[in-house]
């Protein structure tokens, strides 16, 4: 048989065998799979081609460009990724264990030159007693912004713990002078406890960012003039982790304390769209998208004004979260971004994967590969997309002192998609 077929023998071959499984007395002691109405991908660590496609969606593999290493590290967990248009590469690591270093390393990348601590040793060596106002606590994500900004998003919250007062601040980098030229810290009402801003989106057209809150489920909306700053959706469902759900990472259920149940890790990922009118988000232990209009977050926030933050007060908190839209199921994701052409990313988790939604609506396989363990940020540049892989579930959250993820952690890059393709 042709290819085609074959692959399609094979994936109608895995359906039965995984139906066949679930319904057998003795597979109680087997990774747990997905009900049907979920996913087929569950079973198997990079299950790739022949089972990737799930239940109930059209989903073409197109083409699968294999990610090229662009580096890998060991002992520094990268998590969060920044490239600026003339090529200067970041990585962040948050402070999640005892033997944490530095927070932000720039790279040199094909240079006998060593990854150093961006800016310099002095944001990087946080410690009890010290400013947390002016060195970073515990960085989890970067974004260079369509002028060529450093913005760096600290949630202030080591080891999930926190956030500490004054700590939780997004900072823009001046990288003509490797210097700080604004903060934003954010008070109680902007990261009360128990939140942990965790993505990071900026709209230089309106001078606005937008923030997830991945501890408690919400999206932080910050006018980069005044400073003010409102929490939006922090009691919609689209915000919230999907309750039963259970992540199956490597094979396995992904759980932090025995039970085999996933955390309830709320909206992570965030993308904002080219003309800025509409903003992507996800819940990471969830399998469903949303986007929301941004115009009535951006009038809702000017009404809160004069650099106050928190509340939005009088505002018609009703009619944004009445204005969510549901986009359908997805994948479990850690991270996403579009590009100029509307096609957005997604960090696969369960598939050692990443896939795309096309503006047409249609979702794509762009690569997999089993390099890609726990894919986590993604940057856009030069026709690239790139990718850390931070082996999240290796980590023993709540710990200080470990379990540590093993390395290596990597930086890859793949093709973008094209959409007409």
């Amino acid at each position: 048989m042709d290819d085609l077929m074959r692959r399609r023998w094979l994936v109608a071959c895995t359906v039965v065998a995984l139906g066949c499984c679930v319904g057998l007395a003795g597979c109680g002691s087997s990774p747990r799979a997905l009900p049907a109405s979920e996913s087929s991908y569950a079973v198997e660590r990079n299950p790739g081609l022949e089972g990737f496609v799930p239940w109930g969606e059209r989903l073409t593999t197109a083409t699968r460009p294999v990610p090229e290493q662009v580096v890998a590290l060991e002992g520094f967990q990268a998590v969060g990724v920044a490239v600026t248009p003339d090529a200067r590469l970041f990585l962040s690591a948050p402070r999640w264990h005892g033997r944490h270093g530095s927070s932000v390393i720039e790279l040199y990348p094909g240079t006998d030159s060593p990854p150093r601590p961006f800016p310099d040793r002095g944001w990087n060596s946080w410690g009890p007693g010290q400013r947390p106002e002016s060195s970073f606590v515990c960085v989890q994500a970067m974004h260079v912004d369509d002028l060529g900004r450093l913005w760096v998003l600290d949630p202030g919250a080591p080891n999930f713990e926190g956030p500490i007062d004054g700590a939780a601040k997004l900072v823009r980098f001046d990288l003509r002078i490797d210097q700080p030229a604004a903060t934003f810290v954010f008070d109680r009402r902007s990261a009360p406890p128990g939140s942990y801003l965790n993505d990071v989106r900026i709209d230089t057209a309106r001078g606005v960012a937008y923030i997830s809150d991945s501890g408690l489920g919400a999206i932080l909306v910050v006018d980069l003039t005044t400073g003010a700053a409102v929490r939006f959706l922090e009691d919609h469902p689209s915000t919230k982790a999907e309750p039963g759900t259970t992540l199956v990472i490597g094979g396995l259920p992904w759980s932090l304390d025995g039970s085999g149940e996933s955390p309830a890790i709320h909206s992570d990922g965030i993308a904002l769209s080219p003309d800025g009118a509409y903003l992507y988000y996800q819940a990471l232990t969830a399998r469903t998208l949303y986007r929301v209009p941004t115009g009535g977050m951006i009038a809702a926030l000017r009404l809160a004004g004069g650099g106050s933050s928190g509340g939005p007060g009088s505002i018609d908190v009703a009619s944004i979260a009445d204005s969510v839209q549901e986009l359908g199921r997805t994948f479990a994701t850690d991270a996403m971004i579009m590009d100029g052409n509307g096609v957005l990313y997604f960090t696969a988790l369960e598939r050692d994967a990443i896939t795309a939604r096309l503006p047409s609506g249609e979702l794509v396989l762009v690569t997999a590969d089993e390099r890609l363990v726990w894919p986590d940020s993604l940057a856009v540049h030069g026709g690239q997309l790139y990718v850390t892989t931070a082996r999240i579930h290796e980590t023993g959250f709540g710990n200080a002192n470990g379990p540590e993820a093993r390395g290596p952690f990597r930086l890859l890059r793949v093709p973008l998609t094209d959409p007409k393709n």
